[in-house]
């Protein structure tokens, strides 16, 4: 990829974290609302929705804005994650870089923070752009690991909220904001960072594992 094809590459996936934080946003705004006042409630409702109205609007120019560019330069942000496959002394190598900066626990609070990398299993992978980018890559570890009894949780209760809203699928038209991890699996990305951090550590706890089994590392400490 040329140094042209990965700026494109970047600008398109920061509009995906835009939509992250933009989620965040809300849903700090919503629990700032006196919800025993019915006037405030009221209020934080109209808001509510009228800013669901327009995050949709953002969300399918965002998709029109990519797909555009993606068909004038061939570069594309959307592809099925591919899980690189490395030597071991070039993972090593990855990790003792990493490890130069402060590692975080997934169970911390990731409001408007933006990670660059996650190490798991013992494996490193880098370059991430957003949460989304974390999360899919994240499933597809799984999937490589046991693909089967990762697609038995698309029929899981477990994995649906109180709402009904299915965060893993078979079937990509059954969630708002579906990304392809394998055939006839689909996760559901329309989360904000800590919702991204919530479903990892379902997912740890589903294959007996435990959430200091992954480190996220954040893109402002890189930079720092």
């Amino acid at each position: 990829m040329t140094s042209s094809e990965k700026t494109i590459t970047s600008i398109l996936k920061d509009l995906t974290s835009v939509h992250e934080n933009l989620l965040s946003i809300s849903n700090d705004i919503w629990n700032s609302i006196e919800h025993n006042d019915s006037e405030k409630l009221d209020e934080g409702y109209q808001f509510k929705k009228e800013f669901n109205r327009l995050l949709d609007d953002f969300e399918k120019n965002k998709n029109d804005i990519s797909i555009l560019v993606s068909q004038f330069t061939g570069v594309k942000v959307d592809e099925q994650p591919q899980i690189i496959e490395r030597e071991d002394s070039e993972n090593q190598r990855i990790i003792k870089e990493l490890n130069k900066n402060e590692p975080h626990e997934i169970t911390e609070d990731f409001t408007f923070k933006r990670p660059t990398a996650f190490i798991f299993n013992g494996c490193a992978y880098t370059e991430m752009n957003c949460w989304t980018e974390l999360y899919i890559h994240f499933v597809a570890c799984l999937a490589k690991m046991d693909s089967a009894k990762l697609k038995q949780i698309a029929d899981n209760s477990y994995f649906i909220s109180k709402q009904n809203k299915k965060y893993y699928s078979v079937d990509k038209n059954e969630l708002r904001k579906p990304k392809k991890i394998m055939n006839d699996f689909f996760v559901e990305t329309n989360l904000n960072a800590n919702d991204f951090a919530k479903r990892i550590i379902e997912l740890l706890t589903h294959i007996e594992m435990k959430p200091s089994d992954i480190t996220i590392y954040l893109r402002q400490d890189r930079n720092a």
